[in-house]
């Protein structure tokens, strides 16, 4: 129960209680207490309708169930540059209020509602627990969530990217332009020296590789690029493709365990989605980067190496891949409620009280898809996840991608997988190190492609079908001399050869 002599000190002004706080040291308990009534009865509010307590000493508080929030559709209090080290704030309401340069080190605030708060450069630190808070439509900009449990925390229209989630250390080391002599590859060599010097400089890291045959694309996945029009309808309709893919060939999918088995099976079968195809094997990028070489048109092929930290790289089946995979299904709209992106045709207030509900509820959906899949899944899903990029190893389930030592780059949030690309929005995420080299011209193609034959990587080893034979087969005989024999005056014609008759 509220200490009453308590509140009857925080009415009589913030210098008097920051003095009588440093004079005798006491626990202020204000429990459950209607602040900003008790402030405005007494006329302490301003011309604002604002409670005005900057920089009042509220450490160590018991503030639980408080409200130091105004009334619907009014600022709340004036808390600007406060303290509320290891203060109780389990279920208060803040709602509306000022914050900025606050310090909540070590508060609790497991259930608090901060919604439509102004949190600038207010201090969250010591692992803060946000457990079922509400953070939404408020500014994160600048504001310290590296250790933060946000677990169940209502999160929409706060735009949580622009937080610091992730230590700036914990980003993976960059390419050093200094490790290697040369950034164009002309041989087989060329590009295995340069992965060996990256080895040699990252040796815990996991390197997997991307080919590119043409210069001047963006590492984005095909259901993220715009059409000819400069629309996003795929992106916008990426789940409702799936379903219909699996409607109209319900067989190819039967036996298939989980969300990230669909999305193979959807991309192997040509449906544009947020997989971004990559490989273990260096020769097999090598390969796609040099492939329909032509003189007629000649451009550089790009090789990307990617270069992970273990803690990136997930099984087909880990929880992780298991949430983006099932967000993916999601409609839009739903997406982007749990990634913080205000309801579009709202702002302000507005977006919180029109919307109160749709955090919870979007996140309930992407339980149930889950379920489906791992019935015991627990509500433990960290949205931080969300703002990373993962590879995916999934299962061998298909010769191409044995072939190819398959592997995705996946992302709820990321729409590039850049390395700077992902650090401009995600600033200190757990990252790969990112390294490109280019093969110039189309005789280095050409001469690639003939020493990677050598070593059996062709289109027919890659890509195995009875389709891909036949047309190795093709290849194969049309690169003989022509041959044949004479009978009766006349060249017979063998496989694809014409002969021409003789009278």
């Amino acid at each position: 129960m509220a200490n009453r002599q308590h509140l009857q000190w925080i009415l009589e002004g913030v210098s008097s209680w920051n003095k009588r706080r440093a004079i005798q040291p006491f626990i202020p308990d204000l429990s459950g207490v209607h602040i900003y009534r008790e402030c405005h009865n007494a006329g302490l509010v301003n011309n604002n309708g604002h409670v005005s307590l900057p920089g009042i000493n509220l450490n160590r508080a018991n503030l639980s169930k408080a409200i130091l929030a105004g009334l619907p559709f009014d600022d709340g209090g004036d808390y600007r540059g406060a303290t509320f080290h290891f203060a109780d704030l389990r279920g208060a309401d803040l709602s509306n209020s000022r914050f900025k340069d606050a310090d909540f080190t070590g508060a609790d605030l497991q259930g608090t509602d901060l919604s439509g708060g102004y949190v600038t450069n207010a201090k969250f630190s010591y692992d803060t627990n946000f457990k079922g808070a509400r953070l939404s439509n408020i500014s994160l900009k600048g504001v310290d969530l590296t250790t933060a449990n946000l677990v169940g925390t209502d999160l929409r229209g706060s735009r949580p990217w622009e937080a610091l989630m992730f230590p700036e250390h914990m980003s993976f080391p960059s390419y050093e332009e200094t490790w290697i002599s040369t950034a164009t590859v002309e041989c087989i060599e060329d590009f295995l020296e340069a992965c060996r010097v990256i080895k040699s400089h990252l040796p815990d890291a996991i390197l997997f590789f991307r080919g590119e045959a043409v210069s001047g694309w963006d590492l984005r996945p095909s259901v993220m690029r715009q059409s000819q029009e400069g629309k996003f309808r795929l992106r916008a309709n990426e789940g409702k493709m799936l379903l219909d893919l699996m409607a109209r060939r319900p067989k190819d999918f039967e036996g298939t365990r989980s969300a990230m088995a669909q999305w193979v099976i959807a991309q192997h079968h040509g449906l544009k989605t947020r997989l971004l195809d990559i490989t273990r094997n260096p020769l097999v990028a090598l390969f796609w980067s040099c492939l329909d070489a032509d003189y007629n048109k000649p451009n550089p092929g790009i090789l990307h190496v990617f270069s992970l930290p273990r803690e990136l790289v997930k099984p087909f089946n880990s929880d992780t891949v298991s949430i983006i995979a099932n967000f993916a299904k999601l409609p839009r709209e739903v997406q982007n409620i749990l990634l913080g992106w205000t309801p579009q045709g709202t702002k302000g207030r507005e977006s919180y009280l029109s919307y109160r509900d749709t955090y919870l509820d979007a996140l309930r959906r992407l339980y149930q898809l889950i379920r489906e899949e791992k019935p015991y899944f627990d509500d433990r899903i960290d949205p931080k996840d969300f703002y990373r990029v993962f590879v995916v190893e999934p299962e061998q389930s298909f010769e191409r991608i044995q072939a190819q030592s398959g592997a995705f780059l996946i992302s709820a949030f990321h729409e590039r997988f850049e390395r700077n690309e992902v650090l401009n929005f995600t600033s200190g995420v757990p990252i790969y190190g990112h390294h490109t080299w280019e093969i110039p011209t189309t005789k280095d193609k050409e001469r690639i492609l003939h020493q990677l034959d050598l070593v059996n990587i062709t289109r027919e080893t890659l890509l195995p079908s009875l389709d891909e034979s036949a047309k190795a087969i093709i290849d194969e005989y049309s690169s003989l001399p022509e041959s044949g024999f004479q009978e009766s005056g006349k060249t017979r014609n063998y496989g694809n050869f014409r002969g021409t008759q003789t009278r």
